[in-house]
């Protein structure tokens, strides 16, 4: 018997190591309080709740151990019951989290600021992102456990998994993670999904916006203004044109035709609530898309847009299965959406008076304005828009800037002209930032290649999470309009919104590393300055390193690898063979 015994600090430990069910990788964690510790090879411990500064280990051993907790709580035990001549327990320790991920999968961000971003990304991931995976310890005598992650880790606040719009930036953190654990997450969160579609009771496939501890499922839910003189529904359609990308991205990730072809019916399910809601002239009347406090009843632009890019992504998925009358069916419909999204009021949403999209019409044909961010980003980013359009909405995020980059992203230019008819009866919290508009936001200045933003935004993040010991708020106000005091968030505390948003933004779109449907993997780096990363990940598994106008890239894996490198607005295939290293200078080679 080989053992060793760990104290944090007087601090309750809190431990983190993977369970294996027919293959399949799960979380097993303390943070919900006792749990029973099946025997393992690799676990965490890191102190309950850690805040500010703190040490963390990771235990590993070539045979299974055993973990036990203290009964007052406050010590650990590793145990080995065979002991390994060479290293029956090898020890780890890091200054604050691991600096890996659960798998033990390290990373390297080795440019100017790249320290930050990595520890912010680590404080996130240990600290929010695995503690809301709750399938085998809070959940595990759910109806529904496989796919519950909850979206706060504040007791008391918000108990239940919601699909409808947290699950696409839950599933997107986790997806830039990409390790064994998050990727099974992903997949049984998107399956959870697709289950409560087919078993709607109405047969309408709706995604419903929550599922709660005793096992209730809110399909259908309205709300009403401040003022009691209007009525909305919630995220009628959110869900359900979400999971079309998140389906994208899983399969490019791990590119498993028989998971597609086994859940294409149903994400087809999915979006044919999407089509119900399409009038003659294309137009989808979804009401509220992702602000539950904004009432609007009627159509909105946000929404249109993403719909018309879902519809895209679908045809994309169809064709990968070589399903070529769906995937006419879906670009026609992804073709409606694009063009009634560009007409002009009342058909569409453009007011070529303002030179803006405007944010929704409401049944009575009321067009509602408070220059809304994504309502103008979207349809530029998706390029849905002409020139005039799309210098009208440059000139507009240049002209609103400050506004909506007050905390990265304000929702609108006007917060304060939202008036009790328009704001929700929960109260105005939503007319501030939140992580869900800054990852659209993030994407639209990465398109335009503005490097500088970007850095600004993450960092811009960091500090504040350094601020709030890493426990990042729902939404930031910023003491601005609606609540002057000293505190600058409102909603559920210990949200999982930003920390997802932030590892997505940093990973997917800052690194630029990304999973392709044409390629292994896509790499666009969009680094401030000359740097290094290295992905040590199995699923990336790649180096790069970017010096004037010359790009390295390293494949770290013992198998072919096919990288499609963007680099200075050009862009090439690559085929890299194990550890094998490509440059490219850009107006040279």
């Amino acid at each position: 018997m080989t053992e060793k015994k760990i104290t944090c600090g007087g601090i309750r430990p809190l431990i983190y190591c993977i369970s294996r069910e027919e293959g399949d990788a799960y979380l097993i964690h303390n943070y919900d309080g006792a749990v029973e510790f099946p025997p393992i090879t690799r676990c965490f411990i890191l102190p309950f709740q850690g805040q500010g500064e703190y040490r963390s280990y990771e235990v590993t051993s070539k045979e299974p151990f055993q973990v036990h907790i203290s009964a007052d709580e406050m010590e650990v035990t590793v145990s080995v019951d065979k002991e390994d001549a060479i290293s029956p327990l090898a020890w780890k320790e890091f200054d604050g989290p691991p600096h890996c991920d659960v798998m033990g999968n390290s990373m390297e961000l080795d440019f100017e600021n790249g320290d930050i971003f990595r520890d912010t990304y680590y404080h996130f991931y240990w600290e929010t992102l695995l503690p809301s995976v709750v399938e085998r310890t809070r959940a595990k005598s759910y109806s529904n456990s496989d796919g519950y992650v909850v979206s706060t880790l504040q007791k008391g606040a918000y108990a239940g998994t919601y699909p409808d719009v947290d699950h696409e930036f839950q599933i997107k953190g986790r997806l830039a993670m990409a390790d064994e654990l998050d990727l099974a997450v992903v997949r049984r969160m998107m399956e959870l999904q697709l289950k409560l579609m087919a078993e709607d009771p109405e047969q309408a496939f709706r995604d419903p916006c929550a599922i709660q501890p005793n096992g209730a499922r809110e399909y259908h839910v309205r709300r009403n203004s401040l003022d009691n003189s209007e009525n909305a529904e919630m995220f009628l359609v959110t869900g359900n044109i979400e999971i079309i990308e998140s389906a994208c991205f899983y399969y490019a990730a791990v590119k498993d035709d028989d998971w597609l072809r086994g859940h294409i019916e149903g994400l087809e399910n999915s979006l044919s609530l999407v089509e119900s809601c399409i009038d003659r002239q294309g137009r989808l009347w979804s009401d509220v898309y992702y602000e539950d406090q904004v009432i609007k009843d009627g159509r909105e632009c946000m929404a249109q847009a993403l719909a018309a890019r879902s519809f895209e992504i679908m045809a994309g998925l169809e064709a990968v299965l070589k399903r070529d009358k769906q995937e006419a069916h879906y670009r026609a419909v992804s073709g409606l959406l694009k063009d009634a999204l560009v007409q002009e009021l009342p058909a569409g949403f453009w007011d070529a008076s303002k030179k803006r999209f405007i944010d929704w019409v409401d049944r009575n044909s009321v067009s509602h304005d408070h220059i809304h961010l994504l309502a103008n980003e979207l349809p530029a980013l998706f390029h849905y828009t002409n020139p005039d359009q799309e210098q009208g909405v440059d000139r507009l995020m240049e002209a609103c800037f400050e506004e909506f980059q007050r905390f990265p992203s304000f929702v609108s230019a006007r917060i304060s002209d939202y008036t009790e008819s328009e704001i929700g009866s929960g109260g105005p919290y939503d007319l501030c930032a939140a992580g869900r508009y800054w990852c659209w936001d993030f994407a639209y200045w990465r398109e335009k290649g503005k490097t500088d933003i970007l850095e600004q935004q993450l960092l811009a993040v960091c500090r504040q999470a350094r601020m709030d010991e890493y426990r990042m708020g729902e939404r930031y106000d910023m003491n601005y309009v609606y609540y002057p005091s000293e505190k600058n968030w409102h909603g559920a505390a210990h949200y999982y919104e930003y920390p997802c948003v932030f590892i997505w933004n940093l990973i997917a779109g800052y690194a630029g590393v990304r999973f392709a449907l044409q390629a292994d993997l896509e790499i666009e780096p969009m680094l401030a300055g000359d740097g290094r990363v290295r992905l040590e990940n199995p699923q990336y598994g790649i180096e790069y390193t970017v010096a004037g106008n010359t790009i390295f890239v390293k494949n770290l894996l013992a198998q072919e690898r096919s990288l499609l490198v963007k680099w200075k607005n050009e862009e090439r295939l690559v085929k890299l063979g194990e550890n094998e290293t490509w440059s490219y200078t850009c107006g040279v080679n």
